[in-house]
């Protein structure tokens, strides 16, 4: 079943569908990390703003 399986990837990335898949796998992708990244970028501003109070 596991040889099936990389046998099937391998063929998905050798034989040039690739292409054709990269925008579903990179929605994908987005979906499944949409909650860290916010979570990251809402960090950076919250820390920002934390720093600039805490010095004046």
């Amino acid at each position: 079943m596991d040889t099936a399986l990389l046998q099937g990837m391998i063929d998905i990335v050798f034989k040039g569908n690739l292409v054709f898949l990269s925008p579903f796998l990179f929605l994908l992708m987005v979906i499944l990390f949409s909650d860290r990244l916010i979570e990251l970028i809402y960090e950076s501003f919250s820390s920002r703003g934390s720093n600039r109070r805490g010095r004046y």
